[in-house]
């Protein structure tokens, strides 16, 4: 952003965060005759008109990110310990659009914020005004940021109420959401008392923080995850009909989540769960507002769960990687990624129509764990652990800080693996099974196994480009060792262990999930894959 911070970083100085926001807010709204009685209220008896309106022109994610800033400046250790981010304006507002699929009902966003979420929703109604009176509720621990979002709602949607503002006030509600327990084994099987505290409402919209505790919460049935996330969601579908929801992209595989995917599973039969990378672009670009890290990037890789009320769909989508400039189209056409892929507690598998059928079919081969020893052998193979566009097999060490190690009985199961390992099959199942930061050697090992041959003369060809095609990456000052194999030789390899999608599964390690579009199941000119023999 190229907003000068030093009028906020003065402000928040002399008056303090609270002061600071009312003055802000008073000032923009000095010229809304309208609006006046809102600055004669209690809550804003302590404002005071500033020289210049800082957040003229602003949307409501720029302000949100404001915001963040001068919470982050007036108390570093608040947003970042309590794992808030805001959410950018295009994902509400892609958001929001899901919830004309809803019934009629009451709305709450439990983490609102200064209301980025809630602002859109309520934009998209036929009738906001009246939406916003009747069928809106916002709760959040910070009392501030609710007055905010009671502040910057009215202005935008007062229409044909004029006391909108005081109207709505019972609508915001100084609430913490995990301050009530869900385990009750007093309350009846569907009705959760402990819950009752938790404002009424029937469909829930929200960005919950993200936060990994250091001690189990065992108020929950998802204790073990140890997240706040966990336990945020499972409130949500433990009190609400159907909710849109950010979610942290690890929910579909992490173990720790395991008990909170049984949880959404046994709740609804309508799930749609939307899938994201963060290379190359990012849905929550930004940065981390009083993070201490060097690297203050918001790097979360996030997915988008809507959870209908009644019967219905499962489906997911890929991992959706896209480029910088396709954002726009990333938000109109991503559904058409969805699949009836099957989703169970142990895992929910990220495939997209381009290789459902391919999942299916290797979904009762053998794993590469069954060719492993677990103890030294002469014939290993070294993984290094952080995927890039590739992963690599390889039979001679590199240097770098982290590799995973396999030991095999013979040099032919270990050829076999080398081959299936550098092939696109294992860098598409670490996407399908994972996709975080590092090859887990649960993922590796989880890798299906095809019927196929060993050929010699491709092992050939991988042992001469793993000496010559190195490549290095500088992390943390030191430059760390890898192979990339020519797409060429990958290609090849492919079309030895899964003929018939070679030329697909060479797509994987491309930039953007739209050069796999032309495969997906009804799209115009798709295709099985052409292999040359």
């Amino acid at each position: 952003m190229s907003f000068d911070s030093a009028a906020i970083d003065h402000l928040i100085s002399q008056y303090g965060l609270r002061k600071t926001w009312l003055s802000i807010l008073a000032t923009a709204l000095g010229d809304r005759e309208d609006l006046t009685y809102i600055l004669e209220s209690r809550e804003f008896s302590d404002a005071e008109v500033l020289k210049s309106d800082l957040i003229a022109g602003l949307t409501i994610g720029e302000i949100s990110v404001l915001y963040e800033y001068s919470h982050a400046m007036a108390d570093h250790r608040s947003r970042k310990s309590n794992g808030q981010f805001f959410t950018p304006d295009d994902v509400a507002k892609f958001m929001a659009r899901f919830a004309t699929r809803f019934p009629s009902g009451r709305w709450l966003d439990p983490c609102s914020g200064i209301g980025n979420l809630t602002w859109h929703l309520v934009a998209q109604q036929e009738n906001p005004e009246e939406f916003l009176r009747h069928r809106m509720v916002l709760s959040d621990v910070d009392d501030l940021a609710l007055l905010i979002a009671r502040t910057l709602l009215t202005s935008a949607f007062q229409d044909q109420c004029p006391n909108l503002f005081h109207e709505i006030r019972d609508n915001f509600v100084q609430f913490d959401f995990l301050s009530v327990p869900t385990v009750d084994s007093s309350a009846a099987p569907n009705e959760p008392s402990s819950l009752i505290g938790i404002p009424e409402h029937d469909y829930v919209i929200v960005n919950p923080p993200y936060l990994a505790i250091k001690s189990k919460d065992m108020r929950f049935e998802t204790a073990r995850s140890a997240d706040l996330y966990a336990y945020f969601l499972e409130n949500i579908i433990k009190t609400s009909k159907g909710f849109i929801s950010v979610t942290p992209q690890s929910f579909t595989n992490a173990a720790k989540f395991q008990d909170l995917r049984a949880l959404l599973l046994r709740s609804f039969e309508s799930l749609e769960i939307l899938t994201f990378d963060n290379i190359p672009g990012n849905v929550f670009r930004g940065i981390k507002f009083g993070s201490k890290n060097s690297n203050t990037a918001n790097s979360i890789r996030a997915a988008i769960t809507v959870a209908l009320p009644g019967g219905g769909k499962r489906r997911i989508t890929s991992l959706m990687r896209w480029r910088t400039a396709e954002r726009t189209r990333l938000f109109e056409e991503v559904e058409m990624f969805l699949s009836e892929a099957p989703l169970t507690p142990a895992f929910f598998p990220k495939v997209s129509g381009v290789f459902l059928e391919l999942y299916k079919r290797l979904d009762g081969s053998p794993r590469l764990a069954s060719l492993c020893q677990k103890t030294r052998t002469s014939y290993p193979l070294y993984v290094p652990s952080a995927p890039r566009y590739f992963i690599p097999a390889l039979k001679s060490s590199v240097k770098r800080a982290s590799q995973r190690v396999l030991y095999f009985k013979t040099d032919e199961e270990r050829d076999r693996a080398y081959l299936l390992i550098n092939s696109s099959l294992m860098y598409w199942w670490w996407r399908v099974r994972d996709g975080g930061m590092t090859l887990s050697q649960e993922t590796l090992l989880s890798l299906p196994i095809p019927d196929f041959k060993v050929d010699d003369s491709l092992v050939g060809l991988l042992e001469e480009s793993e000496r010559v095609n190195k490549v290095y990456k500088m992390n943390a000052g030191a430059a760390q060792e890898n192979v990339k194999h020519p797409l060429a030789l990958v290609a090849q390899i492919n079309r030895l262990i899964v003929p018939d999608y070679a030329d697909r599964l060479l797509l994987t390690h491309e930039n953007t999930e739209f050069a796999q579009a032309r495969f997906l199941p009804g799209e115009k000119g798709c295709r099985s894959d052409h292999v040359d023999r």
